[in-house]
């Protein structure tokens, strides 16, 4: 590479990290500044007292649902290619497709047979 491309090459970085830090700290720089007054600190600012400890922990059922949206939004996002793309597949394509959405249907199925989709 010339010197001219590299000295391109580092003003274009410099710019960009200038940018990005700027963007960052636009809130900082440019924004209301805030007197804390009252109960600014308190979780929320409700201005309420705590309920119960903020270390509690979760419920076996947030995690199953958590689990489970994962699962099916990969499987959806799997899907969107083969459905923005559904004009230029061929009968092996629309098979594997056709497979592929059968899988997820039987696994939503599956776990709703199972109850793991009930709220308890």
């Amino acid at each position: 590479m010339s010197s001219l491309a590299l000295f391109a090459l580092a003003v274009n970085f410099v710019a960009v990290v200038a940018i990005t830090g700027l963007f960052a700290n636009a809130g900082k720089l440019f924004g209301p500044k805030s007197a804390r007054q009252g109960d600014a600190d308190m979780p929320y600012e409700t201005g309420l007292p705590p309920l119960s400890p903020a270390h509690e922990r979760m419920t076996v059922l947030y995690h199953r649902f958590a689990v489970l949206f994962v699962v099916f939004d990969v499987d959806l996002a799997f899907l969107l290619p083969w459905a923005l793309n559904k004009p230029a597949l061929d009968l092996g394509a629309m098979a594997a497709v056709s497979g592929f959405t059968l899988l997820v249907l039987f696994m939503l199925a599956y776990f709703w047979r199972k109850g793991a989709l009930e709220c308890r």
